[in-house]
Order: C-alpha cells, then sequence, then structure tokens
C-alpha cells in the first residue's frame, strides 16, 4: 500500500510541478494584471480550503482507494482544461477544478502513508515518503520549462503551454495504474461508528498548533515557486531552472534525514534550527539579488522547509488515535491550503506597490510568526503533560 501510494504520488507531484511554476507566466500571457495573477495563482488553494470540510470527513470514512482513484481520474480533466484553455475565464475555471481536486488528493495520499507506517517509524517513514515530491520538484519544473520553450518553437504563440498541460494530463492517467493496483482494506461497519458523525470529522482539534504553523511557512513557501522565474526576469538571471533542480537534491537529502532526527531527538530538535534555515533564505535571495545568492538560498530553504514541514505533519497525526488520522491529515491541509492562499495573493499585492525582491525579503516576518506560534505550541503541550 505504502509503496503504490508513493509512485501514484509521484506521478501527481510530477504533474502538479509541472505546471505549478508556469500559472503565474501563462495568465500573465493572456492578460492578467499581477495582483489578478497572485488571485488566480492562490484560487487553487482557496477552493482547496473550501472544500476541506467536506473532504476530510469523506476520506476518514469512505473507501479511501475509490476516492484516490476519482481524485486522479479529475486531475486529467483539469490538465485537460488548462490545455484547451485559450482565454483567462476558462483558465480559472480549469484552476477552480484543480482545487477541488487537491482538497482530497494531498491528505488522502498523507493518511494511507501513515496508515502502513508504524508509530514508532513515523517520521522516518513520512520522511522517506517526501522523496517522490522532491524528486518531482527535481525533475519537473526543469521539464515544465523545456516543454514550453519546445512547444512555441514547434508551434507558436502558446502552444508552449498547451503541451506542457497534455504532459501532466498523461502523468495524470498513469498515476492511476498504481492506485488500482494497491492492496487496501476498508473501515469495517464498526470503525465507522467509532469515528462518528461527519461534522466531528471535519478538524482535530489536538492538530491546530501543527497546522497552524504549516501555514504561515507554506505561506512563504508557495513564494518560490509561483514568483521565482519572474524574480529571475526582474534580476536578468539566467538558467534559474537551477533554482529548483539544486532546491530539490538538497530537499531529497533533508527530508529522510530530517525523519530519523524525528523519530531520535523529537519535534523541536529539528523544527527550530529549520525554522531558522528558512527564514535565513529569503534575506539571502531577497537581498542578494544574484543567481549565486538564488542558488545559496535554494539550498537554505531545501533544508530549512524540507525539514519542517514533514515534522509538522507528524505531529499533527501522532496527535490522535489512528482511526482519526484522516481528520488530523485533513486539518494539517487545512494549513497548509491556507497558506499556499494567502502567498500568492497578498503576494502580488506587495508586488504591485514594489518588487518581488522586497516580497522574498518581507517573507522573513511568517517564518518568524511560525516560529513563535511554534514555541507556544510546545510551552502549552510541556504543560499539558505536567498536568497529567
Amino acid at each position: 500500500m505504502y509503496l503504490c501510494a508513493f509512485i501514484a504520488n509521484f506521478l501527481h507531484n510530477t504533474a502538479q510541478f509541472t505546471v505549478s511554476p508556469l500559472v503565474a507566466a501563462y495568465a500573465g500571457s493572456l492578460g492578467a494584471t499581477a495582483s489578478v495573477i497572485g488571485v488566480i495563482s492562490g484560487l487553487f488553494y482557496g477552493v482547496a480550503f473550501a472544500v476541506r470540510p467536506f473532504s476530510g470527513p469523506a476520506i476518514t470514512k469512505l473507501n479511501k482507494k475509490h476516492i484516490m482513484i476519482a481524485a486522479y481520474a479529475v486531475g486529467i480533466l483539469v490538465n485537460g482544461g488548462y490545455a484547451l484553455s485559450g482565454s483567462l475565464p476558462v483558465f480559472v475555471m480549469a484552476r477552480f477544478l484543480h482545487g477541488l481536486q487537491f482538497a482530497f488528493i494531498g491528505s488522502l495520499t498523507l493518511t494511507i502513508a501513515s496508515d502502513s507506517l508504524p508509530s514508532e517509524k513515523m517520521g522516518s517513514g513520512l520522511g522517506i515518503f517526501g522523496i517522490n515530491t522532491a524528486v518531482a520538484t527535481a525533475i519537473a519544473p526543469g521539464v515544465g520549462l523545456f516543454l514550453r520553450e519546445w512547444g512555441a518553437a514547434r508551434f507558436g504563440g502558446n502552444a508552449g503551454y498547451t503541451v506542457v498541460f497534455a504532459f501532466a494530463a498523461c502523468c495524470m492517467a498513469l498515476s492511476i495504474v498504481p492506485v488500482l493496483l494497491m492492496p487496501y482494506k476498508p473501515l469495517t461497519d464498526k470503525q465507522r461508528g467509532e469515528i462518528g458523525v461527519w461534522y466531528k470529522n471535519i478538524a482535530a482539534k489536538e492538530a491546530f498548533i501543527p497546522a497552524l504553523v504549516i501555514t504561515f511557512i507554506c505561506f512563504a513557501s508557495i513564494l518560490y515557486t509561483f514568483y521565482m522565474e519572474s524574480f529571475a526576469r526582474e534580476q536578468n538571471i539566467a538558467n534559474i531552472g537551477l533554482f529548483f533542480t539544486v532546491y530539490a537534491l538538497v530537499l531529497l537529502c533533508a527530508r529522510p534525514l530530517s525523519g530519523r532526527l524525528l523519530d531520535k531527538h523529537g519535534f523541536a530538535a529539528v523544527v527550530y534550527p529549520a525554522l531558522a534555515l528558512f527564514a535565513a533564505s529569503f534575506v539571502v535571495v531577497g537581498l542578494g539579488k544574484r543567481f549565486e545568492t538564488c542558488l545559496i538560498g535554494a539550498v537554505l530553504a531545501a533544508i530549512g522547509y524540507g525539514a519542517a514541514q514533514p515534522a509538522l505533519q507528524t505531529m499533527a497525526i501522532q496527535s490522535v488515535d489512528p482511526l482519526r488520522r484522516g481528520v488530523a491529515s485533513n486539518t494539517a491541509y487545512f494549513g497548509m491550503d491556507l497558506g499556499y492562499w494567502l502567498g500568492p495573493t497578498i503576494g502580488g499585492l506587495i508586488i504591485s506597490g514594489s518588487s518581488i525582491a522586497a516580497l522574498y525579503a518581507a517573507a522573513v516576518v511568517p517564518v518568524a510568526i511560525a516560529a513563535v506560534i511554534f514555541i507556544f505550541g510546545q510551552r502549552a503541550r510541556k504543560k499539558l503533560h505536567l498536568q497529567e
């Protein structure tokens, strides 16, 4: 089950990271302004956030394998819609549907992965599971940029984007194969009864603190995904695709290593230094404004975000009993969606009045807020343990 979910998630992430870095550029080619581009970029996560009160209970109580098949099938339609969109309204409609799909797929794969792991190896297992994201991050943006340039040279106009979206649709189609092969044991009627009614499975209050920390680190992280290519053009930096390659290669090492450290030393030993390095990455990129400083920032960001995010997801999942892991996972993704929604939306407004370099320098603020919330959360957990 773990292996099939791993392969399916890798194909999904390949499609996702092929498309995501080009969303802002494609919207701009359709006539969108900087502020509108921010809204469109964040719409994906805003829709996902709005749908989670329904997706969370469904993931927790219904057949996860069937939901996964349906969600990946929707992914084919989404990328097909992107490929066929020649106007901004059609593109926005496809973006809306994409957010609907993401409301199910992220927490669903995280829940399936955690269900197949022993609790004492949860950090290591989820860290290794994150390798598929790291590998996809390493190859997909470069593939997307190559396909866009090849398609534009071969067919002209915006055809390069169409080629990228068609490739992503093919990846989503392939992802259904490992899901169909995945062994899965549905919940019994007794287990569904123990979980309770749907409205009690929207979110887990036990996972609120890690979800809130995730909100602010995702707010900052998404700014690299959506605006790095535009930042490179703004600063006349060539070969910026190497930023994503370096980021992903470092992430590939950081995630499993941080998982092992988490299992051995606990959450604080991983999250505190990770947030410090992540904040430093924005200072280096925002103030450096050179190719070399971008690569240094990529290393710092990959270590920081790559260690902090899976640690916080693990914290959320381990805060509840195994039957409610779907609820805790959904709670973590509430935070992720909110951060990914606010980042491009507010980022677009900042860029309109200033520059992307200023935006990156200012991104230290949400990371600092995340650190403060985590500090107070740790104090609250220690106080609760002493009372028990």
